[in-house]
Order: structure tokens, then C-alpha cells, then sequence
């Protein structure tokens, strides 16, 4: 069992799953309770192991599902939203998320078909089609068997400024475009999903708008960086590693990293690595054969970042797209 927050009449229940997730250690969703009403943020992930684990950690505060009676969800990756269908099986009770994340949570036919034209499409103008092969067959195939990754509940949407409870909706983009950050101003707590956590942001995972646009997700993430500093923060509750209190310190070395690896993305192109596949293996060697996924996430998201400064221009050569700087 960790640690009880308490502040104001206000507690919140960290549950803390620690395992080895991506490049992240923990999965981590939290019970914040208020005026005896007890919310979930976020849900973890679906297995076996972990509903055990969360069910033993609700009975370690002296909880149990049936007690839980909201759920947020700081944004629809896998590892947040895990016991959604579970826990409303049992009890009826709302799901709030953003509203970009209703038909990701649907995972209705029409989102995934535009989803995988999308990424081929991405991947074969960037060069890269025939390393992210396996993903797409991977799309493929939940097209046709979503393996109950959808959430069977009608969700809820907030969006900024939009209060539950006590707890405010900060939109916070970059991780995904549906991030919400969610602000108890009393306590100055911010539970932040993916958006923030102790040892820096997580990747700003590419991803596209209404008009089949890819989003420039770098400059999101920088932008809701900025956004959160504006608020007095004394706890993070972050989706991953540890609950930290340095918030004004992370969010500036944050500010300073993406900064950073812009300039490494310009000083690569300069040495001639003019291309997608080029600059992700300039920059992580072995690493974009092991997780090629984020890895060319982060170089197609901060080379786009880039050319949004005007520090590099994308030229059309032989079919692909091929990068130099200003």
C-alpha cells in the first residue's frame, strides 16, 4: 500500500503497478476522494494480474469497486483505461474523457480504417514503410478483432475548463491529442496521465486531426507545458513512475529537452542525414529496430516541429520526403 495524500478534507489512493511498461517502470491510476464521493483516474491496463493487484490495493485503504462512483480517464491509451469494462460491469457509473477520445475508445470501424490509411500513407511518404510494416498489419488485425479494447460505456466528454467536482480539466495535448490534465486548485494537485512525469515528458506520439492532418504534437506538448506552469502546483500524480512535488523544475527541464532535440534534429540534417530513416538511426542507432514505433514517432514529430520553426524545409525528391535547413 502507498502512501495516503490527504489535504482539505480531501484524500487521493495511489495504486502503483510496478512493472517494467515501454521505457517506463509503473503503471499508476489514482482514487482521489471528496465530501466521501470516490473518483478513479485512469484504469490501468487489462490483464489477469493487474485486476488482482488493483482489487487487493482498493482492499488495502479499506475500498472496493462497488465504492468507486466516476471514472476520468486522462486520455484512450491501453494503459489508462484497462478496467473501464470491468468496474462498470459491476456498477453503472459515468466515464468522463475529452471528446477527441470518444470514437478512440469506440474504436468504431470508421475511426480505424482512417487510422491505417492515415499511417500508410505517413509511412510511405516518409520512407519508412517497409519498418513499420508490422504495425500496420498489427491495425489491421484489431480492425477485425478488437480483442474487447472497446470501452462499453457512454462517455462523458469534458474538455477545458470543465470541472468534476473539485478537479478542473486542463487540456493538455502532446502525449495525445484527447490528454487531459486534471487540477485541484485547493491542493495544488495535478494529475497529469502521460503529460508529465517525474523524469520528463513522454513522447509526443504523432497522430492526426479532423482532416486527416498530421498534428504537430511536439508543439502541443511545449505549448501545455507552458500552459501548467501558469498554475501553483505542489503534487503530481503522474500516470507513470513516481508521484513527484518539483513540478516547476521538471516542466522547465522539459521546456529545455525539447529544445535540445530540436537543435540535435537540425545539426543531424546538416551532417547529410537528410531523411526520416536516416536522422532515427543517426540518433538511436540499434533502438529504431527495437521499438521502431517511437522511434520514428519522435523524429517525424520533431523534424515537423522543426520546419513549423522554419529552422529546416521538407523537399519532395524521387517520391520521398527529404529534409534540409534554413
Amino acid at each position: 500500500m502507498c502512501a495516503v495524500f490527504e489535504c482539505k478534507a480531501k484524500k487521493v489512493y495511489p495504486i502503483i503497478y510496478p512493472i517494467r511498461y515501454g521505457q517506463m517502470n509503473n503503471i499508476n491510476c489514482y482514487l482521489y476522494e471528496h465530501q466521501n464521493k470516490l473518483t478513479l483516474i485512469d484504469a490501468g491496463i487489462d490483464s489477469a494480474e493487474y485486476q488482482i493487484f488493483f482489487e487487493e490495493q482498493l482492499a488495502t485503504y479499506g475500498l472496493n469497486i462497488m465504492d468507486i462512483e466516476q471514472i476520468i480517464l486522462t486520455h484512450h491509451h491501453v494503459d489508462h483505461i484497462g478496467m473501464v469494462n470491468k468496474i462498470i460491469e459491476k456498477k453503472q457509473i459515468p466515464v468522463f474523457a475529452h471528446p477527441l477520445a470518444l470514437e478512440r475508445l469506440a474504436l468504431t470501424p470508421a475511426y480505424q480504417k482512417t487510422k491505417i490509411q492515415f499511417y500508410q500513407e505517413l509511412y510511405e511518404r516518409y520512407g519508412c514503410a517497409e519498418v513499420m510494416a508490422s504495425r500496420i498489419e498489427k491495425m489491421q488485425q484489431t480492425l477485425h478483432n478488437d480483442g474487447g479494447l472497446r470501452i462499453q460505456s457512454v462517455i462523458e466528454p469534458i474538455q477545458a475548463n470543465d470541472y468534476v467536482g473539485e478537479l478542473k480539466a486542463l487540456e493538455t495535448p502532446g502525449h495525445s491529442l484527447d490528454s487531459i490534465s486534471l487540477y485541484d486548485e485547493e491542493c495544488g494537485w495535478l494529475f497529469t496521465g502521460d503529460f508529465m512525469i517525474e523524469k520528463g515528458t513522454t513522447n509526443a506520439l504523432i497522430d492526426f486531426d479532423s482532416e486527416k492532418s498530421l498534428l504537430p504534437t511536439v508543439l502541443q506538448q511545449r505549448q501545455s507545458i507552458e500552459q501548467c506552469q501558469k498554475y501553483s502546483v505542489s503534487t503530481v500524480f503522474a500516470g507513470h513512475e513516481a508521484v513527484f512535488d518539483q513540478f516547476a523544475e521538471v516542466a522547465q527541464l522539459n521546456i529545455e529537452k525539447i529544445d535540445y532535440k530540436v537543435q540535435r534534429i537540425v545539426k543531424q540534417i546538416d551532417k547529410g542525414n537528410e531523411t526520416v530513416l536516416k536522422l532515427a538511426s543517426a540518433l538511436y542507432g540499434d533502438l529504431l529496430h527495437k521499438i521502431p514505433t517511437l522511434i520514428l514517432s519522435e523524429v517525424i514529430g520533431y523534424v515537423y516541429f522543426a520546419e513549423i520553426l522554419g529552422f529546416v524545409e521538407s523537399v519532395q525528391r524521387d517520391g520521398q520526403i527529404t529534409f534540409r535547413s534554413v
